[in-house]
């Protein structure tokens, strides 16, 4: 206990700490009003993930994790600033995914389009593993460093996905699912031991096509041939003389030379600001005009608050999002919601409110656009389907219009342990959900009814929104998961880009000029650091506890992420399968 009560008190006076802190800048800030430098070079960190929204996370208070929009306002507002004159970015390995990499090579193209310039540099594009979509990215630079003796990993695309059925059948556990259709391969993580040929079809179908938007991105910037690109990705890792042979990369050199290179070309007093700080100085390019909500759906889609954490990320919570929604179509100076979905799905009866939310905010007068990030498949897709437009980056992993629910019967494990159980119920299905046995009988019936009505009503939602008859929907759906292009050309979606062109939709359907000055504002608002400095106070014993768990559980946790975070959620799901795609 001794112990604990040093924690405890160790977080309190922490907390009081960062108060003062937090009072001590904003009496400086008041004090000190800052400026920008005569010339600025934006500077990138790309080497770690955007994340999507700024949510106030415990984590944010001791170190600032950039998100996409801070990158994208940086570079949008920077082409129209005199004072800015480039931007030099380090990249790693693909810690950024693919449609958010796409979305950012359309930036750094519409910022070297207003005559800046644009410095890539990076120690090994990948790396021990592999650099497509750090190089996809830094290809669309006007000039790409590489460190000697660094690698260029461009070795192309491939899906790994986990089968634990062996691994159930050594505990004596053992999975009880059903699923709608033969491409939704969700529950087949647990019950096969391998892909099935539909599963097969799919994920080639998934990696032939974004292996194709690969090798044309890097063709097109780097003006070679895609037999070239293709012909390197055979070869690859390439050294990085062979890199520069090739014309995959322009010069070799080392960090800080990139770095005084890109500060000469910006001319005298020069200086590096990283997104965060330039706009806290210069404001956001979508910071006046009428106002534009921009609500995120990031994570796995779960009832209750966004945020909390679970075995596989972070969650989005439809209470969260159904209360944003409703005081963005409540607020009188909103004129439309950019609605931002990032999510492989989650649980029905949240994606369903989310929906309906949507559904009530276009009764009321306010027209939603979707646009998709990474991924917006299964429940992800559901809740786009009360858009006016949506929009998806090519690279988007979207449909996977499917259903799956089951549970894993643990009976088997339990009498290997020595421990025996006996029941009574009272009625025929009682013990339906319990875990000691399989789906029986009438059991089995009650699912598949609930099952293939949560379908039938997933296709009529697909045909309603996308003016479709359900013959048509189902021929596209049946669990299948679909690229961005691929979707498009099959009326999943209406237009392909990144959040850029779904604000321009967002303007023209407010009533406003494609290119109108507007207020983008996140509801709910970001928490304030006195907010999270309130909560980090109040839960001091709680996060005490949890600290030593997680130090407990971290080994055994990287190892089971992968699976675990599929079995996150509760009832019935429409849900992607996990996977490692892109690698």
């Amino acid at each position: 206990m001794a112990i604990v009560r040093f924690f405890v008190r160790l977080f309190a006076l922490i907390g009081l700490l960062l108060v003062v802190g937090a009072v001590a800048v904003v009496v400086l800030a008041v004090r000190h009003e800052p400026t920008l430098p005569a010339a600025v070079v934006l500077e990138l960190d790309l080497t770690k993930p955007l994340a999507e929204s700024d949510d106030g996370k415990f984590g944010s208070l001791f170190e600032h994790q950039t998100t996409l929009r801070e990158v994208l306002d940086a570079l949008d507002g920077g082409r129209r600033d005199p004072k800015v004159k480039g931007v030099l970015a380090r990249f790693g390995d693909d810690s950024i995914g693919f449609a958010q990499t796409q979305e950012l090579r359309t930036a750094i193209e519409r910022f070297r389009a207003s005559g800046r310039f644009a410095v890539a540099f990076a120690e090994e594009y990948g790396g021990a593993g592999a650099g497509n979509r750090s190089y996809l990215l830094a290809s669309a630079f006007d000039e790409v460093w590489l460190q000697p003796l660094g690698t260029l990993g461009i070795t192309g695309l491939s899906a790994e996905l986990p089968f634990a059925r062996d691994a159930f059948d050594q505990l004596g556990v053992q999975p009880s699912f059903a699923q709608r259709e033969e491409y939704k391969s969700f529950a087949e993580t647990f019950t096969k031991s391998g892909m099935t040929p539909a599963n097969r079809e799919m994920m080639e179908a998934l990696v032939g096509d974004l292996g194709n938007q690969l090798v044309d991105g890097i063709a097109k910037s780097r003006r070679l041939a895609p037999a070239a690109v293709r012909a390197a990705m055979d070869k690859a890792p390439l050294l990085s003389k062979e890199a520069l042979d090739q014309k995959f990369v322009d010069r070799l050199g080392y960090a800080d030379e990139a770095r005084d290179e890109a500060l000469k070309r910006a001319g005298a007093g020069a200086e590096t600001l990283d997104p965060a700080d330039y706009l806290s100085v210069a404001g956001s390019p979508n910071g006046e005009g009428p106002t534009i909500a921009l609500i995120h759906a990031v994570g796995t889609i779960t009832g209750g608050e966004s945020g909390k954490p679970t075995v596989g990320g972070m969650s989005a919570g439809s209470d969260t999002i159904v209360k944003a929604i409703e005081e963005a179509a409540d607020d009188p100076d909103v004129r439309a919601i950019l609605f931002r979905i990032d999510s492989g799905g989650g649980a029905v009866s949240a994606s369903e409110a989310i929906r309906r939310a949507l559904v009530k905010a276009r009764q009321s007068g306010k027209p939603v656009i979707a646009s998709m990030g990474d991924t917006a498949a299964s429940g992800g897709y559901w809740i786009a389907l009360a858009a006016d437009r949506i929009v998806a980056s090519p690279a988007t992993v979207t449909g996977s219009i499917g259903v799956v629910a089951g549970k894993f019967a643990i009976g088997g494990l339990s009498d290997k342990l020595g421990i025996h159980w006996d029941r009574v119920q009272g009625a025929k299905n009682a013990g339906m959900w319990s875990p000691l046995h399989p789906f029986e009988g009438g059991e089995s019936e009650r699912l598949n009814a609930i099952i293939e009505d949560t379908y039938a009503n997933f296709l009529q939602r697909v045909a309603e929104a996308r003016r479709m008859t359900p013959e048509q929907a189902r021929g596209i759906a049946k669990g299948r998961v679909w690229t961005g292009a691929q979707a498009r050309d099959l009326g999943l979606v209406d237009d392909l880009g990144g959040q850029e062109q779904a604000l321009t939709l967002a303007r023209t359907a407010a009533g406003l000029s494609p290119d109108a000055p507007v207020s983008l504002i996140p509801y709910p608002p970001p928490k304030s650091v006195t907010d999270q400095i309130l909560d980090l106070v109040s839960r001091k014993g709680e996060l005490v506890g949890a600290l030593a768990a997680v130090a407990e559980l971290r080994p055994l946790l990287a190892q089971l992420r992968p699976l675990l975070a599929a079995t996150q959620g509760d009832g019935v799901q429409a849900r992607m399968p996990p996977m490692s795609l892109g690698r």
